[in-house]
């Protein structure tokens, strides 16, 4: 079986563009449109789904911009434009050879995927989603870090500093990916704009009108993910009603597992779940 990667560049402006990844078969089943992590990149994206690429289904995926050789900075506004951009871009793709076209998203990417799918009229086939994240919500995040703090000061019995709580927390959450002062994963600091990040994430409410209701979608979600533990904790919330507001005809299988599907067991579920789904149209 032969399976064709390609590095590529799309437009996106008269001066921007981003960098992009194609993985084609000559006998593709369908053709999955997988956003990047933020401090991530496609060849990862590609390594993460490579069992589906055996299955023979083509893969898109692409920078973010401020990652790799994508062109100008990177902001939670920025990467729902580059998701737009990239979707409308791999539709292109699947007119030439009248493919079915899934889309996967994980963590935050979940976020502008929803985005880019309404905006663009809910053109997709189907949609997975794993350990999505269904708002930017500061509160549960303020509240969440909060109480983090509090327990490390009281397990430590000493003064903590901001920055040193900050690092601590940010492991809680997501450990084994290389950061520091300087980046987070492949992401650097001078290519990121951190002051409009911020005001973003305050500000910017980019799935308040999304409401997917023709859209089948497969939610995976592990039990003991500590970021979406983070919206459960908040008073008259629930992760199923929030995904379900947003995915009308959203399938939820929990898992026994952690943010990142560490776990053999939950991943093998999720790979399980994943090809049913994908292959029961």
């Amino acid at each position: 079986m032969k399976i064709v990667f390609q590095k590529r560049y799309c437009k996106t402006g008269k001066k921007g563009f981003l960098e992009w990844l194609h993985v084609s078969h000559e006998n593709p089943r369908g053709l999955l449109f997988v956003p990047p992590l933020i401090g991530g990149n496609p060849p990862q994206q590609a390594r993460h789904f490579r069992w589906l690429i055996r299955k023979r289904y083509d893969l898109v995926s692409f920078n973010f911009s401020g990652h790799g050789a994508s062109s100008n900075r990177f902001s939670i506004g920025t990467s729902i434009r580059d998701t737009c951009y990239m979707l409308s871009h791999t539709l292109c793709l699947k007119k030439k050879r009248t493919l079915p076209v899934f889309g996967i998203a994980s963590c935050y990417s979940a976020i502008p995927l929803l985005y880019a799918v309404g905006r663009l009229q809910e053109p997709m086939n189907r949609l997975v989603l794993i350990n999505a994240i269904p708002e930017l919500a500061p509160r549960a995040v303020i509240n969440s870090f909060l109480s983090h703090y509090l327990n490390t000061l009281a397990i430590k019995k000493s003064f903590l500093g901001f920055s040193a709580a900050a690092r601590l927390y940010t492991e809680l959450l997501f450990p084994g990916i290389p950061k520091g002062m300087n980046h987070f994963g492949t992401l650097k600091r001078d290519r990121a704009h951190v002051s409009k990040i911020v005001r973003e994430f305050f500000t910017l409410k980019p799935l308040k009108d999304v409401c997917l209701k023709r859209t089948p979608v497969l939610c995976l979600y592990a039990k003991k993910d500590p970021v979406l533990n983070i919206y459960d904790a908040c008073p008259g919330s629930d992760y199923q009603d929030n995904m379900r507001r947003l995915c009308p005809q959203a399938l939820f299988r929990p898992l026994d597992g952690d943010h990142f599907l560490s776990e053999y067991d939950a991943r093998s579920e999720a790979a399980r779940s994943i090809t049913s789904f994908l292959g029961s149209m």
